[in-house]
């Protein structure tokens, strides 16, 4: 995407696009100016211009996870069983990751959002992405205890840290952490001196999860679903099990006036869909229009 002296020029998606997208994006565009509790729920698909590797492309995370570790599906290494088994190799692994995130920078789609937010239009961003690049718009990240009003939940944790799952405290990555663990070397925990310091990242079936994803997020998931005039969900695919969920419970916990908005782009797509370009359209035309 690109900035043309305050108007977008959208890249053209090779496939050919569906009956009835205009109309579609006419409804988006009307339904989110009309809204005024925005609850939007993002993927990878909002950072796939920000620099981060997609997960299923080619030359993606799961393909390289599967060429470095010889496993049939490279999926598995973001699981918690194979993490059991091999917790250095994996943490060796996302350092990569984090390398990428460090060096990424916000989408449009990420500057749109923060706009739709200091209009007041936004009343929560669940993000299933770990890249933090919602912070660097701006958009600070929501706590249970140190910062309940923040706008942005990171339901899948951050890259940028590190945690422990002893005593769950959690520690921005440093360059002596990040070399550590690069080295395949365990990470102690300075508060509690256990050597299990993780990634603050969910892994499938994490049987440590509570100290990525407490169960109080889904408590403030219900106060704002009830608050909610409209649901977005940007850059998801519904694909993977967590979204499927979390779409389920979106739709038993939104009020009975709430609208339901998919805008997902495929997980792993080079660039953005058609739709998540007009859910980044549509927002700019909420903040009346100023260019990103």
């Amino acid at each position: 995407m690109g900035d043309d002296g305050g108007r977008y020029s959208f890249r053209k998606r090779k496939r050919p696009q569906q009956d009835g997208s205009d109309e579609v994006l006419n409804q988006l565009l009307e339904l989110t100016a009309a809204c005024g509790r925005l609850v939007v729920f993002s993927g990878s698909g909002l950072s796939a211009n920000s620099g981060m590797s997609m997960f299923s492309t080619k030359n993606g995370l799961y393909e390289r996870a599967r060429q470095r570790f010889k496993i049939q599906d490279g999926i598995k290494l973001f699981s918690y069983p194979f993490y059991k088994q091999r917790r250095m190799d994996v943490q060796q692994f996302f350092a990569q990751i984090y390398g990428e995130a460090k060096n990424s920078k916000a989408s449009p789609g990420h500057v749109a959002m923060a706009q739709l937010h200091e209009l007041g239009k936004l009343q929560r961003h669940y993000t299933l992405n770990i890249d933090g690049l919602a912070e660097v718009v701006g958009m600070d990240t929501w706590h249970h205890e140190k910062n309940p009003n923040g706008i942005t939940v990171e339901m899948h944790g951050n890259i940028s840290y590190v945690v422990c799952p002893s005593c769950h405290a959690v520690e921005r990555l440093s360059g002596p952490v990040m070399a550590t663990m690069k080295a395949c070397q365990p990470v102690a925990c300075s508060t509690c001196h256990e050597d299990e310091m993780r990634f603050k990242v969910m892994l499938y079936d994490d049987e440590q999860g509570d100290c990525i994803t407490p169960e109080d997020v889904f408590e403030q998931l219900e106060d704002d679903l009830a608050a909610a005039d409209a649901v977005l969900w940007v850059g998801i695919s519904f694909e993977q099990s967590a979204s499927t969920e979390y779409f389920r419970k979106v739709r038993g916990g939104t009020g009975a006036g709430a609208e339901r908005v998919c805008g997902g782009a495929e997980d792993g797509a080079p660039q953005p869909t058609q739709s998540q370009q007009a859910c980044t359209q549509q927002a700019l035309v909420c903040s009346c229009s100023r260019p990103v």
